[in-house]
Parts: C-alpha cells; sequence; structure tokens
C-alpha cells in the first residue's frame, strides 16, 4: 500500500482541534435496531438535511461523491445513467433503500441513481461493509438508506434557474400531530443539457402517513413515484468505430413504490411488518438507429414482505424475522419479446443478537435465504467495537452474496437459467474519534462473479477479484464560523484472472467541503478529486485503456434574509473538462439563482 494514505491521516489528525465526544446521530440501517452512530461497529456515514443545503444538491449523487470508499459514474449530464461503486466492488453490490423499503432493479440489480432527487429527504444514511446478514441479497459492499419522515411540522419550497435552460422548483410539507404525521413533496425540473438532444424532464412526488393508535400501536402509508424523459445526444456508428450525434435516441420511465409500515410494542417484546410493491417501467427508442429502428419497454414489479420481532432478553437483543420476495420481468422490443413473465421468488429467514456491556458492543448476525432459480445462501457477520473514552476501536467480518438478476437467468441467448449466486467474504478494522475523524481499512474477495463469457456468449460464474483499501473522513467546525469536511479513499482492485485492475475504480479519491459563515452569508465550497482509472474505449476495437485524474469545483453563496435564502450556485466552476464514462462528455460550468423557503 502506498504511502499516501499515512500521509492523509497524518494531516487529518493534527490539523483540527478535538471535540468533546463522538456523534449522537441515530440510524436505523446498520441494525435492525435504532441506534446511535457513536455506539454502533458499523461503519457509517450520515448526510444531513442540513449537509444537502449547505451544498444545495439536487440529487442524492451529488452528495454521495463526498461519502469515502464510495465513488459515483455518470454517462453525461443530469438524468442520464449514474452507477455508484462502493469499496471497489461492482454497482450492483449496493443494497438501495428507501425508508428501509429495497428499491433495486430486479432485471439486471444494481440502481440507476440518475433521477433520485433530494426534495423531501431528511437524512441518508451509508453504511459500508456486507450486510447480507439482514439485507439478503445484493448488500454485498454495503447498504444505502433514503429516509424522508420528519418528526417535526414544517413548510419548504424552493425554485431555482440557471443556464443551459435548468429550471426547477419544488416543495415539501410535514405536519406532525400528536397521533398522526402526514408528509408530502413534489418536485419538476427541466434541463435543456449541454448539447442538442441532452434535455431531461423529471417530475417527483411522495407522501407518507403514520397514525399512532395507540402508544403501543401504529400503521402507515408511504409512496413514491418519479417519471422522466431525457435525450441520448450520442450513439456508435454502424462499424463501431466512431461516436456519432443522435437526434432521436430517447428514453422515458416512471419508477414508483408503496408500502404499508405495522408496528407494535408488547412490554418486552415488540414486531413490525411491511407489505410493499415496487414498479418501473422504462422505454428506450432510436428510429434512427444504425441498425434501423430500435423499440425496448421493460417492465417489472416486485412484491415484498418482511416481518422483524425484537425481544429484550439477558444476551442482548434479539432481532428474529423473515422476508418474502417476488420479481417479475417483461422486457419487450419492436422484433418480438425478449422474454415475458420472467421470475425469481426469494424466501428468508434472520436473526441478529445486539448485546452491549459498558464499553463493549456486538452485534451478530446470520440468515438464510432461499431461492427457486438457485438455492439458498447462508450469510453471517460478526462484528465488535470498543468505546475508550473519546475513542471507538472497531472490526468486522461478513459474508453476503448476489442472486442473480431475472436478465441474466432468462435474456435470450445470453440468461443462463442454472447460474449460481455470486459470494463475497469480507473484513475490516476501523477507529473513530470524537475529533471527527475515522478511519478504516478493508479487504474483500469476490468469487462466482457473473459476467458474460465470450466463449459461450452466455452469462456464467467465472469471475473473480479482490478489492482492498482506506478510508480517512474527517468533519470538523473549526470554529464557530468556519466548517470542514474531508474524505480519503485508497481502493486498490484486481481482477484475478488477469490480474488487471476494475474498470472505472479510481485508486485515489477524495472530496473536501468548506463552509464559511459571515453574519447572514453562507460560502460554501466542494472541491472533488477522482484520480486515474482504467476503463474500455468506447469505439472499436474496445481495448482497455486509462482514464486521466480530474478535479472538480462547485462553489455556492447563500444569504439568510428570514424565512428566505436566497443563493447563488456555481457547477463546475473552473469550467474543466473530463469524462467520468468514456464516451459521455460530463457537463461544463453552469451558474444557478434559487431561493429557498422554510417555516
Amino acid at each position: 500500500m502506498h504511502l499516501r494514505p499515512l500521509f492523509f491521516i497524518l494531516i487529518f489528525a493534527t490539523t483540527f482541534p478535538l471535540a468533546a465526544q463522538l456523534g449522537e446521530e441515530i440510524v436505523v440501517t446498520a441494525s435492525a435496531l435504532p441506534e446511535k452512530v457513536a455506539e454502533t461497529p458499523a461503519t457509517v456515514t450520515v448526510v444531513t438535511r442540513e449537509d444537502i443545503d449547505d451544498r444545495a444538491a439536487r440529487d442524492i449523487a451529488d452528495v454521495l461523491r463526498e461519502v469515502p470508499g464510495l465513488h459515483v459514474s455518470r454517462t453525461g449530464s443530469s438524468g442520464r445513467a449514474t452507477s455508484l461503486f462502493t469499496r471497489g466492488s461492482n454497482s450492483n453490490h449496493t443494497l438501495v433503500l428507501w425508508n428501509g423499503l429495497e428499491i433495486t432493479n430486479p432485471y439486471f440489480a444494481g440502481y440507476d441513481w440518475g433521477r433520485f432527487s433530494t426534495v423531501g429527504v431528511e437524512q441518508v444514511e451509508v453504511v459500508r461493509g456486507p450486510y447480507s446478514a439482514l439485507y439478503g441479497s445484493e448488500a454485498m459492499a454495503g447498504v444505502v438508506n433514503v429516509l424522508t419522515a420528519s418528526r417535526r411540522s414544517g413548510f419548504r419550497a424552493l425554485a431555482e434557474a440557471g443556464g443551459h435552460g435548468l429550471r426547477n422548483a419544488n416543495a415539501s410539507v410535514t405536519w406532525a400531530g400528536s397521533s398522526v404525521n402526514v408528509s408530502g413533496s413534489l418536485e419538476k425540473r427541466d434541463d435543456d443539457g449541454f448539447s442538442a438532444n441532452d434535455d431531461f424532464s423529471q417530475t417527483s412526488a411522495s407522501g407518507s402517513m403514520r397514525w399512532n393508535a395507540t402508544p403501543t400501536f401504529s400503521v402507515g402509508l408511504a409512496a413514491r413515484h418519479t417519471s422522466y424523459d431525457l435525450g441520448i445526444p450520442r450513439n456508435l456508428n454502424g462499424a463501431g468505430t466512431a461516436i456519432i450525434p443522435s437526434l432521436q435516441r430517447r428514453q422515458d420511465g416512471t419508477e414508483r413504490q408503496v408500502s404499508v409500515p405495522i408496528e407494535q410494542k408488547l412490554g418486552r417484546f415488540s414486531y413490525d411488518l411491511t407489505v410493499a410493491e415496487s414498479r418501473r417501467d422504462d422505454t428506450f427508442e432510436d428510429p434512427e438507429d444504425a441498425f434501423g429502428l430500435v423499440l425496448i419497454t421493460t417492465e417489472s414489479r416486485t412484491r415484498r414482505a418482511r416481518l422483524t420481532t425484537r425481544t429484550e432478553t439477558s444476551f442482548g437483543t434479539i432481532v428474529g424475522g423473515g422476508e418474502y420476495e417476488h420479481a417479475e420481468v417483461d422486457d419487450v422490443t419492436n422484433f418480438g419479446p425478449n422474454f415475458t413473465g420472467g421470475e425469481r421468488t426469494e424466501r428468508s429467514l434472520f436473526v441478529e443478537d445486539r448485546y452491549g456491556a459498558g464499553s463493549f458492543e456486538l452485534s451478530a448476525g446470520l440468515r438464510w435465504d432461499d431461492y427457486e432459480t438457485f438455492g439458498s445462501e447462508l450469510s453471517p457477520r460478526l462484528a465488535v467495537a470498543w468505546l475508550a473514552g473519546s475513542s471507538k476501536f472497531r472490526a468486522a467480518f461478513g459474508e453476503a452474496f448476489r442472486a442473480p438478476a431475472v436478465g441474466e437467468l432468462y435474456f435470450p441467448f445470453a440468461g443462463n437459467p442454472d447460474l449460481e449466486a455470486e459470494r463475497s467474504r469480507s473484513f475490516e478494522i476501523g477507529y473513530d474519534h470524537a475529533s471527527g475523524f475515522s478511519a478504516t481499512a478493508f479487504h474483500s474477495d469476490y468469487e462466482d462473479l457473473i459476467v458474460f463469457d465470450s466463449a459461450t456468449f452466455i452469462f456464467q460464474n467465472v469471475g473473480e477479484a479482490e478489492a482492498q483499501g482506506l478510508e480517512l473522513a474527517l468533519q470538523r467546525n473549526i470554529t464557530s464560523d468556519l466548517r470542514a469536511s474531508l474524505s480519503y479513499t485508497f481502493t486498490d482492485t484486481e481482477e484475478r484472472t488477469t490480474g488487471a485492475q476494475l474498470l472505472r475504480r479510481p485508486r485515489h479519491a477524495g472530496s473536501l467541503f468548506l463552509g464559511y459563515r459571515m453574519g447572514i452569508v453562507d460560502t460554501n465550497l466542494v472541491v472533488q478529486h477522482t484520480g486515474a482509472r482504467a476503463d474500455v474505449l468506447p469505439v472499436s476495437p474496445y481495448s482497455r485503456t486509462t482514464v486521466e485524474s480530474h478535479t472538480v469545483f462547485d462553489a455556492n453563496v447563500q444569504v439568510t434574509l428570514g424565512r428566505f435564502i436566497p443563493y447563488v450556485r456555481v457547477e463546475n466552476l473552473t469550467g474543466v473538462e473530463y469524462e467520468e464514462v468514456l464516451g459521455y462528455e460530463s457537463p461544463g460550468r453552469r451558474a444557478v439563482v434559487g431561493v429557498r423557503f422554510g417555516m
């Protein structure tokens, strides 16, 4: 491992003064129990509403870029396909939750972060490490949980406009009564983009209701809807030798979730039951494709039920439960159906023991998942933490898996119904300090990775890889007016069959946030650095190459005028030209003027 991470440790540890105690944020993702960040034996980063406002961030992906261990790759301008890589793993190895509800796409797994707005979001919890012991498939490298529930009544609204035809307006409201909590949000966004056929429009809405019928029983309803329409401005020519403009290449779709949570406490025993459905419909069309008209419609539906129980014992808090999931995908083209009624069904049982004694915390969990398509998996996890004054030492080990996606099983000619699950084994050691400093070393081995085998032209379990590295983070209020956060990640990946680095994972990446408050004026700066990384040429001969590093500056100035906060934001302040994915130019410089209202 290079000496550069050690240099960053020294800089982080000596630059800022120390605080009196560890963070008191409450998180719900690292365990089936609400717990304080200071006590959990997990690697957790919490992004708050205040963090989002400081950055005037429109999308969740924009704030995830600053989380250590995460790397975001977007294929061009806003709204385009956006992948998240956690600790060097694949983009489909991070489970995505909305208020605890899994929203990952069952077609080819993973989640497209390109159209997940920050409107109505109160907190984003990012837990790194294997979590199949609690969540099952896809939680191989971590979990991102986007939470929207607010405990306080209030109203927020925002309107902004910027260069290249950006127009955005949203509002959110919460009413918190003695027994009923109701909230909702709405957003409309339009963006002309940075070239012809680079436009993007989106409408997002969400709402929730929770009724505390008695002090020990509650029932709720939560729903989310997003619709979008966008252009895809570039495509390969018929020979695959050049990228050319594509003025008619379009994509649109909808995503929606609905869930009904029920919770009851019965003395030392409690349970919560959630039934939910998630649907996604996408249409892709290009009448001027080099091979003629292309029209593809994909519909996916996932139904889930999850029961979790808790019991206080002398051995700690025992959490147990079960989960049922059924996913269906239909994929149809203008040439005929790829497949209809592709299904995947899963049943699971899980148990976790959370034990605490003084300064010692233990989390031990085991989950059994059974799939009709490939069989069953056992996923253990063990994590410990020891608190010593202002310090916390922690270590964790876990095994995790990803079930074959519906597309990998049934896609015409390439699908393989005999696929096994992808598997991983991971461990980490970490240190947290009351100063806001955190350091974590991690190592993961991946086996039976599902790849498209060029010898058989079908998906096969032939991939093996490893990823290891170091995450550093520091978040501090340096003075009453100056606050800062730093992150740095060193990631070393290797594909075992070739010895090559995994694609689009930079070895070195980091960010710096500085916020300075002077009276009613807040000035905020975000610097994000992405190191050199491997990628594949987007044109023939599609050989491997190295993408140069880049550094992007975003800045904003906000003025607090009572309930109104007008602001000016400049994205890509220096106008640097770069590509996060080869062949897809990232946005250039853009100025945005807006105003927030809150009460």
